[in-house]
């Protein structure tokens, strides 16, 4: 089977498999999250069009499995975000004790937001990739003494905008800070 035969193929399985695997991904996930699998789902399908299998049922199952990696990697991605905001939120000390967790969220993206693009970079590998230090520095290329410094710094500056939640610093006032 040539390529074009092959991309015949996936466009007609997509016609006739696109609600079976909308509904598949609607019963784990949330409505917008299951489109953005969906569409995920596809787009792998595409790049892997040599191996689609030629038995439509076999290909229906072969689009189920893809869905079911797309959908552990999006559940993997949600559980490093928490761990992101309850790690930094737990390295922060926040002005009100009685915050509540949708608060301290909100307040927590907009200090983010807030940071610079080299702070925001640092504050992810760290704790949404989950990087050791020595991984940070790796991908940075850096020492791990200077991710150290790096890391303590963008801290306390993530810090200092949650203690100040209505201030609105400039991020790119900040971005010669964040190389030191």
């Amino acid at each position: 089977m040539d390529a074009d035969e092959r991309s015949e193929q996936l466009e007609r399985l997509f016609r006739r498999t696109f609600g079976r695997v909308m509904a598949y991904c609607l019963r784990r996930t949330e409505e917008t999250a299951a489109h953005d699998v969906v569409a995920e789902v596809y787009t792998v399908a595409w790049r892997r069009r040599r191996q689609l299998p030629s038995d439509d049922e076999e290909a229906v199952l072969w689009l189920l499995g893809i869905a079911r990696r797309v959908l552990a990697n999006q559940a993997r991605g949600q559980r490093r975000w928490a761990r992101l905001l309850l790690r930094v939120a737990e390295r922060a000390d926040p002005p009100h004790v009685e915050h509540h967790q949708h608060d301290t969220d909100d307040d927590l993206a907009a200090a983010l937001a807030q940071s610079s693009d080299a702070d925001r970079e640092l504050l992810r590998l760290a704790y949404w990739e989950d990087l050791s230090r020595q991984d940070i520095a790796t991908v940075l290329g850096i020492s791990v003494g200077a991710v150290d410094t790096r890391l303590h710094r963008a801290r306390q500056r993530l810090r200092e905008r949650l203690a100040t939640p209505s201030h609105h610093a400039d991020p790119t006032q900040e971005s010669n800070h964040a190389e030191r």
